[in-house]
């Protein structure tokens, strides 16, 4: 009985085919007539209970209008009379039941809770005035009806559609089978033997006869292609063992220099850290001045520049060391075996040494040198993570000391990352958390005297370490794009302080503002910002003056000088502070729009002493004159060095002889009086 059940062969196959596709065929269409049926038996019903329902509408409107609901219960009875309908109701506008019938033997609540039901609802209108509703229910007896005289008829069709199928479906088996059983036959021979030569007999011209002469044709052409196989399969192994090996260069070489690229690195790494007692040393390299040949040069320089220096730094170790490029102009050194600071200084000295020499590129001569971090497995760190830190952290320091040298990597150097880390997520705290002061230092008239200016210092009021100079913060923000957001903020304050004083007094305080040269932008936002922040707070003319270093006017022409000579026009007074000691030659003071210049107090400190430095201060203040621009000599701490400036006609003085940065409430106090205290100096004490 198994056997018979079992689908195993390409007959039974044919035959249930057939069968299966007579039977789907006859469900299909006894299935869609069924549903089709259905359908129209339920939009009979409802067209029928529709047409009921119009015949008594106007009858039943009028008795409501007269409100007789003896007639309107005498008019929905007789519809009742329809096997299928089971309540007949209506209402009046506000919903209330007016008359209703129900058919008997039927629970009114059952026919809420059945969905077997089918509801017709008019409305009892009038000349466009709606009065009530007439609401006809009916059971689905007249659908079950329709559906068991038709489920007879088609279980009937079934039976008949099945005995014919499997009649046709026997006889049609046997007409197709033969030929193509014999092709079986064939085939199965041939797959036993490997005997390409025998070919099938071609019994008719149909489409089985086709197949037979395709199969022929097949067993011709696998007799060639058999022959060329076996050369072919060589011939691509040997192509895939090449290809291969393509693409392991192009994941782990560097296309540029040929040298093993970052994820060759990394993998190396890992692998010598994978080793027991394994001891190696891994040298960090960044060029110096490689971005200047790349902007001066162009980029085919600077790529050329880099093989040359790939080729050097293979000279420099051995042949079973990793000489790597991670990317840019950083490279690296794996030199295995080495763990005492002795022979990697030597490693790092005849790096250094060989990357001094000029490099000669399309008859150009080439000049860089190299900042070099090294770091020891395992004693400076077991992960890959780690020595790679740690490398890049000492090569960071051997920049920070000059460039063109070698360190050694430390854990104090690790405590100095972390305590950056640390002391600039402190600064973005204290910008968070108001933290920043402003303190002022008074700049003097000559006579030591009268006060009309003043110098905005920041601080840095630490909750833990209390009040913090500038030095110790403003060059971090500044490596580390914080200084925009410290400078928005003095901006605003010291400008609100200036606002403050001039509402007190009625005259003006001018009050200067160091700028940091990252702060001015070169589309002139920077300047916008300035010129909206005075609007602001209603500052007037010639309140505000901003110092800047020479070096940042070094250019004329420069978009920086454009935006400095629209501040002037707008009355901001721009001061060159730290004067004489740039690297900007003088002759640019006269082409430029500057008010004030600030001697740098390196020139005052030895006036008392050098004659060079008072010769040089003359030479500021006269040139200055000359130029109707105002000197500010910043330093003035003993009396000596005022009456040497007072000889020399300087304009202003700053200093601690005349008085320290203050608070801002105690430059109030001090230097500003009120328009009260003006009229009345009784009311200052």
């Amino acid at each position: 009985m198994k056997s018979l059940l079992r689908i195993d062969t390409i007959s039974k196959k044919v035959l249930l085919m057939l069968m299966s596709v007579a039977i789907v065929s006859t469900v299909s269409v006894a299935l869609v007539f069924s549903a089709y049926e259905l359908n129209s038996a339920k939009r009979e019903q409802i067209e029928s209970l529709e047409s009921v329902s119009n015949m008594l509408s106007p009858n039943i409107t009028a008795a409501l209008l007269f409100d007789d609901q003896d007639t309107i219960a005498e008019l929905i009875k007789p519809v009742l009379s329809r096997s299928d309908i089971v309540l007949v109701s209506v209402t009046n506008i506000n919903g209330d039941v007016l008359a209703e019938s129900t058919a008997p033997n039927i629970d009114k609540t059952s026919l809420n809770e059945t969905s077997n039901v089918t509801k017709v609802s008019t409305l009892l209108t009038l000349d466009n005035q709606k009065y009530g509703e007439l609401s006809i229910t009916a059971n689905d007896s007249y659908i079950k009806d329709r559906i068991q005289f038709y489920g007879k008829f088609l279980l009937l069709l079934l039976l008949s559609t099945f005995a014919l199928s499997l009649f046709l479906s026997l006889v049609l088996r046997r007409i197709f089978l033969s030929p193509i059983l014999y092709l079986a036959d064939t085939a199965d021979k041939i797959t036993k033997s490997n005997d390409y030569s025998l070919r099938a007999k071609q019994h008719s011209k149909d489409e089985i006869g086709q197949l037979a002469t395709c199969f022929n044709s097949m067993l011709d052409t696998i007799e060639q292609r058999d022959i060329l196989l076996e050369s072919q399969v060589a011939l691509r192994t040997k192509e895939l063992e090449n290809a291969n090996t393509q693409l392991h260069e192009y994941a782990y070489q560097d296309g540029l220099t040929d040298l093993p690229n970052r994820r060759y690195f990394y993998k190396k790494l890992q692998s010598l850290i994978d080793i027991d007692n394994m001891q190696f040393a891994l040298i960090f390299i960044d060029l110096d001045g490689f971005k200047e040949v790349n902007d001066t040069l162009g980029h085919d320089y600077g790529d050329l520049l880099l093989h040359q220096v790939a080729k050097r730094l293979r000279s420099c170790v051995r042949s079973n060391d990793t000489v790597a490029r991670l990317g840019g102009d950083e490279f690296t050194l794996i030199i295995e075996g080495i763990n005492d600071v002795e022979r990697a200084s030597d490693i790092a000295q005849k790096v250094k040494q060989s990357l001094m020499q000029c490099i000669s590129i399309n008859g150009s001569q080439v000049y860089v040198t190299g900042s070099i971090g090294l770091t020891f497995y395992p004693t400076d760190g077991r992960s890959v993570e780690d020595l790679v830190k740690h490398a890049d952290q000492a090569m960071y320091l051997s920049k920070s000391k000059g460039r063109n040298r070698y360190e050694f990597f430390s854990y104090v150097i690790e405590e100095q990352a972390i305590e950056k880390r640390r002391k600039l997520e402190e600064i973005r705290v204290a910008l968070k958390t108001d933290q920043f002061v402003l303190y002022y230092q008074p700049i003097f008239d000559i006579d030591g005297i009268n006060v009309g200016k003043a110098e905005a210092l920041i601080r840095w009021q630490h909750p833990q370490l209390g009040l913090v100079g500038p030095n110790e913060f403003i060059p971090l923000a500044e490596q580390n794009g914080l200084i925009e957001d410290i400078g928005n903020w003095v901006r605003e304050q010291a400008i609100k302080d200036a606002a403050h004083w001039f509402r007190l007094t009625g005259k003006v305080t001018q009050v200067s503002v160091n700028t940091s040269p990252l702060q001015i932008d070169h589309a002139g936002k920077w300047v916008d910002e300035w010129l909206a922040t005075c609007n602001k707070f209603g500052l007037p003319r010639d309140t505000m003056i901003i110092e800047v270093t020479e070096n940042t006017l070094m250019d004329p022409d420069s978009p920086i000088q454009q935006q400095m000579h629209r501040l002037n026009q707008y009355g901001i007074d721009i001061a060159i502070d730290d004067f004489g000691v740039g690297y900007s030659s003088l002759a640019y003071l006269q082409r430029l729009d500057i008010d004030i210049l600030k001697i740098d107090r390196s020139f005052i400190q030895h006036m008392e002493t050098n004659e060079s430095s008072i010769a040089l201060v003359r030479a500021i203040i006269t040139m200055a004159s000359h130029l109707n621009v105002k000197v500010v000599a910043e330093g003035v701490e003993t009396k000596g060095q005022h009456q040497i400036l007072q000889q020399l006609s300087c304009d202003y003085l700053q200093g601690y002889l005349f008085a320290k940065p203050m608070p801002a409430k105690d430059f109030i106090q001090t230097y500003i009086k009120p328009l009260e205290a003006q009229h009345n100096p009784l009311v200052i004490d």
